[in-house]
């Protein structure tokens, strides 16, 4: 029986010291999330959110202040989606304008292609403006390079 009354006495201490430990201030925050706390709200938080606080005579009234401004959260979700709808834009811009310069290379590749594999011999201006018949090596180098690019179309 010592026992019992024991655990009892024990289990009743505990619930006493649990009582004692629970947040005494319960607010809602700028964003109105609930918090608690054994500590009182920060200043200038208006009586209105104050959901909880301790009633005895320790509790000293904390003077009105006005509220602090706080961002309009619909106003910032239409900045959010406007921002992120222009960067969606502007990627899709960048996405077609890479597009068109792929496509526009490998127009000109497979153009090139058909040139090289003809028997004929090519010729081309130089940087003086002079005709040049293209080398049979320079020829190879080419085709080699219009495959590469090739392979990315």
């Amino acid at each position: 029986m010592n026992a019992r009354w024991l655990r009892l006495l024990g289990t009743g201490a505990l619930a006493l010291t649990s009582l004692l430990a629970h947040a005494q201030y319960s607010w809602l925050d700028d964003k109105g999330a609930r918090v608690y706390s054994d500590l009182p709200p920060p200043p200038g938080t208006p009586s209105g959110r104050i959901l909880k606080a301790p009633h005895g005579p320790e509790r000293a009234a904390a003077p009105a202040a006005p509220a602090p401004a706080t961002p309009d959260w619909k106003k910032r979700e239409a900045d959010y989606r406007e921002r992120t709808a222009q960067r969606d834009k502007e990627e899709r811009e960048a996405d077609a304008k890479r597009r068109k310069e792929r496509d526009a290379q490998c127009t000109w590749a497979r153009g090139a292609q058909k040139q090289l594999e003809a028997s004929r011999r090519l010729q081309w201006k130089n940087e003086k403006g002079e005709q040049e018949m293209m080398s049979d090596e320079t020829r190879v180098r080419e085709q080699q390079r219009v495959q590469q690019i090739l392979s990315n179309c």
